[in-house]
C-alpha cells in the first residue's frame, strides 16, 4: 500500500517540475540568443573588426546587460547550439555548466532537458 503524505509531492511530480523549469529557463535564454543573432546579422552587414554590443543570454527575463565582443568572439560562442553568452556571475549552476570564463562574460553549456530545449530552439540549426 502506498503511503500518502499531505503537502509532499510524489517523486515523479518533483522531477517533472524540475524538467519544466529547466525547459522554461532554456527558452528564456533562447529568446535572448535570437536577439543576439539579429545583432550579429547587422554587425556582419556593417563589417569591420570592431567590437559590437550583445546582450546577456541569462535566464533572467529582465536582464539586458550589454557585453562587448568582436564578431569572431561571438561566432566562437555560437559554435555549439547548447552554448550561451552570459555576463559573469549570471550563470545558474543547476541547469548549465561554465565552459569558458573571460573578463566580462562566461560561456555556458546547457545540459539535460535544458540542453535539448536549447538545441531545439537554436536559430542556426
Amino acid at each position: 500500500m502506498k503511503e500518502f503524505h499531505p503537502g509532499r509531492p510524489s517523486p515523479g511530480y518533483v522531477a517533472h517540475v524540475t524538467e519544466a523549469r529547466e525547459a522554461r529557463l532554456a527558452h528564456n535564454e533562447s529568446v535572448f540568443r535570437t536577439v543576439n543573432e539579429s545583432i550579429n546579422g547587422i554587425a556582419i552587414a556593417l563589417g569591420g573588426d570592431q567590437p559590437y554590443e550583445f546582450i546577456c543570454e541569462c535566464s533572467t527575463s529582465d536582464c539586458f546587460e550589454r557585453l562587448v565582443l568582436t564578431l569572431a568572439e561571438y561566432e566562437h560562442v555560437r559554435a555549439d547550439g547548447a552554448y550561451f553568452l552570459l555576463a559573469a556571475g549570471h550563470e545558474d549552476i543547476e541547469v548549465e555548466l561554465v565552459v569558458e570564463t573571460h573578463d566580462a562574460y562566461v560561456i555556458v553549456e546547457k545540459d539535460g532537458v535544458a540542453g535539448l530545449a536549447a538545441h531545439d530552439a537554436d536559430p542556426r540549426a
